[in-house]
């Protein structure tokens, strides 16, 4: 055999290495000029796509990001693959302060700066167990990972990536209003059909001792609208709770005071699952908004509501918001009553007052139907002996006793309605102070004069409520009492029955019925003296 075929560096090798040498080197060349990008890090692409679409979103302020450029499929396969730290912003405004949480781009430890609960702790909306936060975006059920860039100091802009279709958050704050407005939009919808995008809003519940002591209106609820209906659940502390709603445009989570909430603007009504868990303590909504599909794009708009409920301030924002106030089936009365409410605040500085004088007020408007009603009650009581006579005459003829007696009441001109037509229209009334002394937060905390530091919240030592009983049953003494002996009997419990009713409801409430029983029993007073001068 011939050495010389085994010669590795022979003439053939050599020229096969050169020409494989620059065959490399060439078409190394001709991609790098081809592909500029491609011995970049996939991080590397990535930020710089990034910063693009931050850049476009700015551009368009809001707009719908169709002049965006969609990362490249390398770049969102990288993107996917990536695993993005946790990237934490602590949120300083003058009503409330929070964490801003790039994973999932929500609200974390959210408290009020300027209103604490009775035990002189900040108003906090967040629970511990939440992870991601309030208004935080999830898809399918996993958090997106955002790259938040902070524009100013009340303007953030998140991008993220899933599969291959750009995703960009926005939030802007309105402090001064307890508002955040978020956008959330995509382009080149990727998902399928029946994929969702949740948002979730978190509180914790806090457990009210029950007993009859306790205030009745205290606690936590669920309040939805829900196809343009209301629909409300009062949390009970020790059951768990869930419900489902197809088209809510409106969510939260509060008590009668304060609310964490969504108010939804997407082109899309969102459905909403609400839960409740009593071993954590923790109220939940889900927000479920559909995916983009191939060819569409996703928008999702809303206002994240995190805050105290005013009136002034919810009505300003949305009226959907006011609706969160439970002013019950007599709003139309809380409303102006609120209104007026206010008005005496602001002349003389202090709620009491204001109380006090709404009571003068409601009085005097009702002076006459009283005055009548006074009168229709001595009536009853003039013609007592005839009725009696007229029972005796026709004992054996129901028919022909209330014949008798509609004939008696005519010409006499006694109505035996009129004496209670006062309590009747008073209801009203009653009702709708309850609800506004009872849900508006305009009162929560504050002060009239020595024990009572809160109206908003029951009498501390039962001063009030006890006074309550006691005049009540005065008035009830010094009134004509009902025809009927049995009726005339029961009457005689309502003071208790009022004493007892009054332990848990807001002082300021029982203020006004404290200030009401006086001027009751006074124009009492009045109406027998000009009776006695008329005898005379």
């Amino acid at each position: 055999m011939d050495d010389n075929n085994n010669n590795f560096l022979d003439k053939n090798t050599l020229t096969a290495i050169v020409l494989s040498v620059l065959v490399l080197v060439g078409w190394q060349s001709y991609m790098g000029k081809k592909y500029p990008n491609a011995g970049k890090s996939s991080t590397a692409t990535n930020q710089e796509a990034a910063q693009k679409t931050i850049a476009a979103s700015s551009r368009t302020q809001g707009a719908a990001p169709d002049a965006m450029e969609p990362m490249s499929q390398e770049g969102a396969a990288a993107e996917k693959d990536q695993v993005v730290a946790a990237v934490t912003m602590s949120l300083d405004f003058p009503n409330f302060e929070a964490d801003l949480v790039s994973t999932g781009m929500g609200l974390k430890n959210i408290k009020l700066k300027n209103y604490s609960d009775r035990k002189g702790q900040k108003i906090e909306f967040s629970h511990p167990q939440e992870k991601f936060g309030s208004y935080a975006t999830l898809y399918q059920g996993k958090p997106l990972n955002f790259k938040v860039d902070r524009k100013s100091e009340k303007h953030f802009i998140g991008v993220a990536q899933v599969g291959q279709q750009t995703l960009v958050k926005e939030m802007i704050f309105d402090s001064e209003n307890y508002l955040v407005s978020v956008s959330l939009k995509s382009i080149n919808g990727q998902a399928k059909i029946g994929e969702t995008f949740e948002t979730r809003i978190t509180s914790k519940v806090l457990k009210v001792k029950s007993s009859m002591f306790t205030p009745a209106y205290e606690g936590t609820e669920f309040f939805t609208i829900n196809d343009g209906s209301e629909e409300r659940e009062r949390l009970d502390i020790e059951t768990a709770y869930s419900e489902n709603f197809e088209k809510s445009s409106l969510t939260s989570i509060g008590t009668q005071y304060f609310a964490v909430a969504l108010n939804d603007h997407s082109p899309t009504i969102p459905k909403t699952k609400v839960t409740y868990d009593p071993e954590i303590q923790m109220a939940s909504a889900s927000v479920f908004h559909p995916a983009a599909t191939q060819g569409t794009q996703t928008e999702i708009r809303f206002d994240g509501f995190m805050g105290p409920k005013k009136y002034d301030i919810l009505n300003s924002l949305d009226p959907r918001f006011v609706q969160m106030i439970n002013y019950g089936m007599f709003s139309i009365l809380s409303k102006p009553m609120l209104s007026m409410l206010k008005w005496l605040h602001n002349l003389f500085g202090n709620w009491g007052v204001a109380i006090i004088l709404l009571t003068v007020f409601i009085r005097l408007l009702l002076l006459p139907i009283n005055v009548s009603s006074l009168k229709s009650m001595k009536k009853m009581q003039k013609i007592q002996p005839q009725l009696k006579v007229i029972k005796e005459k026709y004992k054996d003829d129901p028919q022909r006793v209330n014949q008798e007696t509609m004939a008696l009441m005519k010409k006499e001109k006694a109505n035996p309605i009129g004496g209670c037509l006062p309590m009747l229209l008073q209801f009203p009334v009653f009702l709708a102070l309850y609800s506004v002394l009872g849900q508006s937060v305009e009162l929560y905390k504050s002060p009239f004069i020595f024990w009572i530091q809160d109206l908003s919240y029951q009498d501390p030592f039962f001063v009030l409520p006890v006074a309550v009983g006691a005049l009540y049953f005065v008035q009830m003494s010094i009134t004509p009492q009902p025809a009927d002996p049995t009726q005339a009997k029961v009457m005689k419990f309502i003071p208790i029955l009022f004493c007892f009713f009054m332990i848990t409801v807001p002082s300021g409430l029982t203020l006004y019925f404290f200030v009401n029983t006086i001027f009751g029993i006074g124009q009492t007073f009045i109406f027998q003296r000009e009776k006695q001068k008329a005898a005379a």
